[in-house]
């Protein structure tokens, strides 16, 4: 009696207790040759090579520098990477990077690595300031900071964008929040570092400047206008709100009028407009702007009309802020009034 055969094993039969039997996520990248002797596995090394391949895949003229394990240079960016275990829903971001002043990274670069399998995800990156929204306090923490795979967006092509288009000068630094802006300067010709940081510029002001259909109750005698505007550009790429450079790419474009109104007795309140960069235009959807404790927003159809709230003014500072979805997220430096037009300056004590 003859024994049957034993069967040959399927090459392709997937092991279903095999993770990487399951779908990749996107962004996800297969190492070129994972197995190759003498080079290092540990995870920063391995998402430094899926940089590099898909760098060179892409044709990019890129500068790339390893600075150590974990954080290089693209360009003149400085890059902190943290890594973490491929199906894990989140990172640690640690907080010594981010305590360094002028020095600390433009951005964080996550990266979700599987030595074995030679398969590395890098669903995005985050700006300095984005990371700084999301962990306020990271600068003086003790412990790192939990970060969701959510928080990152765009992928490679985010960085490549950036590194591309951007200077490091362009992207906010990653030190703490600036000092009130005084909206009393924008009278005298100047503009703060803070907002000129995110392409802000001084309009010239005109009396049809001031487009509000109602000027707000409590108005003093005089024909109310527009004193000071102040523009910053926007856009929407990626899902996210760009300012500066970046926005050169994006066709969803809009910008954010700050607009200081009164009479001639002086500035009586701020105007802070939202509003399609070409007339007639749409605002992209989903888009929210706030305004100390007020919001507005677009909707899930988006709208023609501009968004506009109105803050009178007040000792107050002004927080103004703007996101979209439930992602990118844009705050301003507050603003607060100081000396209105028409006041006297303080003089010297004597």
């Amino acid at each position: 009696m003859t024994s049957s055969p034993t069967p040959m094993p399927d090459p392709f039969d997937e092991d279903p207790d095999d993770p990487l039997a399951l779908p990749l996520p996107p962004h996800t990248l297969w190492l070129d040759e994972p197995e190759s002797p003498g080079l290092p596995r540990d995870h920063p090394s391995l998402a430094l090579r899926a940089l590099r391949q898909q760098r060179a895949e892409l044709g990019l003229d890129l500068r790339l520098r390893e600075n150590s394990g974990d954080s290089f240079q693209l360009e003149g960016f400085r890059v902190q990477m943290v890594c973490a275990p491929f199906w894990s829903e989140e990172l640690a971001v640690p907080p010594q990077p981010w305590r360094l002043g002028a020095r600390s990274p433009h951005l964080l670069l996550g990266a979700w690595v599987d030595e074995e399998a030679g398969v590395v995800r890098l669903p995005g990156v985050l700006t300095a300031a984005e990371l700084r929204q999301r962990c306020p306090g990271l600068a003086s923490a003790e412990a790192p900071c939990p970060l969701p795979l959510t928080a990152f967006r765009g992928g490679l092509d985010r960085l490549w964008l950036l590194g591309r288009l951007l200077t490091p000068e362009a992207l906010l630094p990653s030190e703490p929040a600036a000092a009130p802006v005084r909206l009393r300067d924008w009278l005298d010709g100047l503009l703060a570092e803070a907002l000129v940081a995110l392409g802000a510029e001084l309009l010239p002001a005109s009396a049809g400047a001031f487009r509000s259909p109602a000027a707000p109750v409590g108005l003093a005698s005089g024909l109310p206008t527009a004193l000071a505007t102040v523009a910053i550009p926007l856009a929407l790429a990626l899902g996210r709100i760009e300012t500066g450079p970046a926005r050169r790419v994006a066709s969803e474009r809009f910008r954010l009028l700050l607009q200081l109104c009164g009479a001639m007795e002086g500035a009586q309140w701020l105007e802070v407009r939202l509003e399609p960069e070409l007339p007639g235009d749409l605002l992209p959807q989903r888009l929210t702007l706030r305004v100390d404790d007020r919001t507005i927003d677009t909707g899930g159809d988006g709208g023609c009309g501009p968004l506009c709230l109105t803050v009178p003014a007040g000792e107050e500072p002004i927080a103004i802020g703007l996101w979209h979805g439930d992602g990118s997220r844009l705050a301003l430096p507050p603003l607060h009034f100081g000396a209105t037009l028409g006041e006297p300056e303080p003089g010297p004590a004597g």
